[in-house]
C-alpha cells in the first residue's frame, strides 16, 4: 500500500505490507534505488526473485 509521500516534490515514495516497509527513490537518471526493511528477514523473501541488481540482499 503505498503511504502519502513525505515530501510532495520528493522523488522518494513509501510503501507498506504487513511486516515490511519499502523507500524507493527516483535517482533522476533512469534509476532508483530500494531500501526495505522487515519485522522478520521472511518478508523480503519474495523479493529476491525481483528482476533487479541488487547491492545488498540479506533476505
Amino acid at each position: 500500500m503505498p503511504l502519502r509521500p513525505f515530501w510532495p516534490w520528493a522523488p522518494t515514495r513509501f510503501y507498506v505490507a504487513p511486516g515490511l516497509v519499502l523507500h524507493v527513490s527516483d535517482e533522476g537518471d533512469n534509476s532508483f534505488s530500494i531500501w526495505a526493511g522487515a519485522t522478520h528477514r521472511g518478508a523480503l523473501a519474495p523479493l529476491a526473485d525481483a528482476a533487479v541488481e541488487w547491492t545488498q540482499f540479506d533476505g
